[in-house]
């Protein structure tokens, strides 16, 4: 089963991100990497992370005007750390043009509706279809909407967050499925992710919390 999880370091504790990261390094696919945490981890800490061997997903969800966005993400490309940094979608294309134009070899992700807000299945693919004909690399969506946005694009890199089981708690999202119905779905798709965090590492060993994950879709 190839790796598909990149583990959401939620943290405002760089110690904390480091230590999780440590753990799960062997099972996940890469790591995500929230403003909370580059703000105060900064390019230094992007690099001790990726040190791992992991891949690094800067999650900045990036919005402003074409020009703004434009430098924004040329001085992302320079660090030359992360592999894939997300984008409002809902900028429109002259954003996500411009964004384009400056990422060189850094993958732009095109979020669509965030999973703690509610969305019909027209409104994530109508997004989503906008970041594809933006020349993005991939889209951030949930795993509700995976199939409409596959029906679009078979190279389309998708990562799906709002990844929960039965038994864990929703927290801020209302767009979930189990990691298991995620893989069932996506089958051998090896341009699908999940996004996970909390579940791994809110309680219990994320070491083993990852493995069990990963066993549950067995």
């Amino acid at each position: 089963m190839k790796k598909n999880i990149f583990v959401a370091l939620d943290f405002s504790n760089f110690g904390k991100a480091v230590d999780v990261a440590e753990k799960i390094k062997n099972d996940a696919a890469g790591l995500k990497i929230t403003n909370e945490l580059f703000a105060i981890c900064g390019k230094e800490g992007l690099e001790k992370l990726a040190g791992f061997g992991l891949e690094i997903f800067l999650d900045l969800k990036v919005h402003d005007v074409p020009n703004t966005v434009k430098k924004t993400v040329a001085s992302i490309a320079s660090l030359k750390t992360a592999k894939y940094l997300t984008i409002h979608t809902s900028g429109g294309a002259n954003m996500l043009r411009a964004a384009k134009e400056a990422a060189g070899n850094l993958e732009l992700l095109g979020v669509t509706v965030l999973t703690s807000q509610s969305a019909s299945q027209e409104q994530v693919k109508h997004l989503a279809d906008l970041g594809i004909k933006s020349g993005l690399s991939g889209i951030v969506a949930s795993a509700q909407e995976y199939s409409s946005i596959r029906s679009l694009s078979k190279n389309l890199k998708i990562f799906c967050p709002g990844i929960r089981g039965l038994e864990d708690k929703k927290d801020d999202q209302k767009r979930v499925m189990s990691y298991s119905e995620f893989c069932k779905i996506s089958k051998n798709d090896d341009k699908a992710f999940t996004v996970i965090g909390r579940p791994i590492y809110e309680s219990g060993d994320a070491s083993q919390n990852i493995k069990k994950i990963i066993q549950s879709a067995k």
